[in-house]
């Protein structure tokens, strides 16, 4: 009975393996998407797959935060992909939830970003997630209640409220993404916000800020000005 000869590239990944634990730094973009490849397919090359994912998603970063769908695309790939790549970007999310269990303390735009960015930035369809927290700005709840088109959500300023009544908040922070790229306020951004801070004053709660996020970036209501 002759046995079967290894993969041509099972010496190769192993290679690989031993430069990432001796200097992580020195393997290309590709590389190390190639070795993370490899969770999900682990018996095939993944070189091309590598090489192909980063030329068509055009950098290791957007290849890692590519939609689910679009990569099970990608030839060689398919539903397993797609799964793997929503576990990692949950992954990503919770870690960046981190602050949730901590109940850290917010005190700036910068400290919500990571968080915020994590959950929403990927999104296709417009999200809108409200932050609560008590009186010394710390966490207690980061929860979606609407979820949109494409380009809109509804929001409503009342249930919003009701919500952090019901969890004993003292203060919110808006939430939402845009998901054309441009994280700037539209006119419905600003009187939806003004009539949420209006309503939360009469109710004894502090509106601290509307953050609207994208891929890349975000923006702050109170750091421009606009609370």
């Amino acid at each position: 009975m002759v046995s079967e000869a290894p993969a041509h590239y099972h010496g190769h990944r192993q290679r690989l393996r031993e430069r990432l634990d001796a200097d992580p730094r020195a393997l290309s973009d590709y590389e190390l998407l190639e070795l993370l490849l490899t969770y999900t397919l682990p018996r095939k090359d993944t070189k091309p797959i590598a090489k192909e994912m980063i030329a068509r998603f055009g950098s290791l970063a957007d290849a890692l935060h590519a939609e689910p769908q679009r990569v099970a695309e990608v030839p060689g790939l398919g539903e397993g992909a797609a799964s793997f790549w929503r576990t990692l970007r949950e992954c990503r999310a919770r870690s960046a939830c981190g602050a949730l269990a901590a109940k850290e303390k917010f005190s700036s735009p910068d400290q919500v970003r990571d968080m915020v960015c994590s959950r929403l930035g990927h999104l296709t369809k417009e999200e809108f997630w409200v932050i609560l927290v008590d009186n010394q700005n710390r966490l207690i709840r980061f929860e979606r209640v609407f979820k949109g088109t494409v380009d809109q959500t509804a929001a409503y300023p009342r249930e919003i409220l009701e919500l952090a009544l019901r969890h004993h908040a003292s203060g919110l922070i808006l939430v939402h993404n845009h998901p054309g790229g441009d994280p700037a306020p539209s006119r419905q951004d600003r009187t939806l916000t003004d009539s949420i801070a209006r309503l939360a004053s009469e109710l004894g709660l502090r509106l601290l800020d509307h953050i609207i996020v994208t891929g890349q970036t975000y923006s702050s209501f109170r750091s421009l000005g606009l609370l």
